[in-house]
């Protein structure tokens, strides 16, 4: 049994055919390398734009993001503002921050904290002897609805607080 070599090769009986035929292989194979490498700089050209609209649209977002935190921040500062202003009414009309607090079934401290965010000062009740306190100065910063003032109705007298107790 003999071996046969390159039996699936063309019959080459000389090195002219040989090199004819391996230059041929080589100049396909040189065109498969150079239109895989025209794809592959077609390709990177790609990725480098790509890339660059990447950050384009980090920038973007960034502003978009900052533009809608301060968006949010004006709402809040809206929303604080007139619950302030309805406090300070409230307050106006001889309520503790205590009752407000427990009719809106919020904390005290929520109350306060929204006070103090709008820049509204919480009011002292009146002393035992009937003199105001601050509340015309915090009813001045409540919005005028353009209706007349009404005084402030009597509320409940003020009870002493004892020791230890918190309002």
């Amino acid at each position: 049994m003999t071996a046969s070599y390159g039996s699936a090769m063309a019959n080459i009986s000389s090195k002219t055919e040989a090199r004819k035929k391996v230059r041929e292989a080589l100049a396909r194979a040189n065109e498969a390398r150079l239109e895989r490498e025209r794809q592959n700089v077609d390709d990177a050209a790609s990725f480098l734009v790509e890339l660059g609209r990447l950050a384009t649209v980090d920038e973007w977002e960034q502003g978009r993001v900052l533009e809608i935190r301060a968006e949010g921040e004006r709402r809040r500062h809206e929303h604080r503002q007139a619950g302030a202003a309805s406090v300070s009414r409230m307050l106006d009309r001889g309520e503790t921050l205590t009752a407000i607090a427990e009719l809106a079934g919020v904390k005290v401290s929520d109350v306060r904290e929204v006070l103090k965010s709008a820049g509204a000062q919480p009011v002292a009740a009146p002393d035992a002897l009937g003199a105001p306190g601050a509340a015309s100065a915090v009813s001045s910063t409540a919005p005028d609805n353009g209706g007349p003032v009404a005084p402030p109705s009597p509320g409940p007298a003020p009870r002493p607080l004892g020791v230890g107790q918190r309002v």
